[in-house]
């Protein structure tokens, strides 16, 4: 079944200049026979203060998928991305902000940008405004789908002053019924040690280490001990774990994947879990 994805963006009244269009993009090559139908949608808003090329400005962008038929999928990879996005702030996270829409990450970033510069101006009449325009990407992608599973990956950019922006990207794995799939339900009870002992052998082969060396200051494992984290996502030949920049190496260095191949994990799949015929 070939499928077309659609893609919408939405710009709301906040926009000096709002428009909307919708066109027609190229089959997905994520798109597995019989998978989830989806459209591509998004919310756009820049600040009323971009009004010419070189104003201080402020532009937000938040796109996700939309399937057809089935909002539990839709709202679980929503919910995840706004995770990911950077708009919560940890345990200062309220509920209201857990359940926010996209359309309000992107609202909120610029009534930021716009409450920084009028604070700004209120401080420091006289002064010029120091710093650059404000920017804030969200981007989810299907990268992966087959009738039980989907797997995207979330983008994220922000930059609200200072050296470097602030870029993420957070792999999220869902079965159909928007349930987010994590490694427990994929392995045997006590894969911990052997994922890990797969994964630091790949890693140092990778990064030219080895048995043996110290880790040392270029990389900032606790206790300098290799460490795996959860940012995975299930492909077709195995799993590929993220690190992403300034989590295991500087960022100058930028961001680090380690691709596990199923037959390197065979002791420890679980028979009856999805990876038992990962292909499919």
């Amino acid at each position: 079944m070939n499928t077309m994805k659609k893609v919408t963006l939405l710009f709301p009244a906040l926009v000096l200049l709002a428009s909307c269009e919708s066109k027609q993009s190229e089959q997905s090559s994520a798109k597995g026979s019989d998978a989830p139908a989806y459209e591509i949608k998004g919310d756009s808003v820049q600040s009323q203060l971009c009004v010419r090329p070189d104003s201080l400005c402020a532009k937000a962008s938040f796109t996700y998928p939309v399937f057809e038929g089935n909002k539990a999928l839709t709202d679980s990879i929503i919910r995840a991305s706004v995770a990911a996005s950077g708009y919560l702030d940890g345990e200062s996270s309220t509920e209201e902000m857990k359940k926010a829409s996209p359309n309000t990450v992107v609202k909120d970033f610029v009534a930021g940008f716009d409450d920084f510069i009028t604070d700004q101006r209120k401080r420091f009449p006289n002064e010029p405004i120091l710093g650059g325009a404000w920017a804030s990407e969200v981007k989810t992608e299907v990268i992966r789908q087959t009738p039980q599973l989907t797997v995207v990956s979330i983008f994220s950019y922000n930059y609200s002053g200072g050296a470097h922006p602030v870029t993420f990207t957070q792999y999220a794995n869902f079965t159909t019924n928007g349930h987010r799939i994590n490694l427990s339900e994929l392995f045997k009870p006590g894969y911990e040690k052997t994922l890990s002992t797969v994964a630091e052998k790949i890693f140092r082969k990778q990064e030219g280490l080895k048995d043996g060396d110290a880790y040392g200051d270029r990389y900032f494992f606790t206790g300098n001990a290799f460490a795996l984290n959860d940012n995975f996502s299930i492909q077709k030949e195995g799993l590929l774990f993220r690190y992403n920049a300034m989590e295991i190496k500087s960022y100058a260095e930028g961001p680090t994947e380690i691709m596990i191949p199923y037959a390197e994990l065979k002791s420890i799949i679980k028979s009856d879990g999805l990876l038992s015929n990962p292909v499919q």
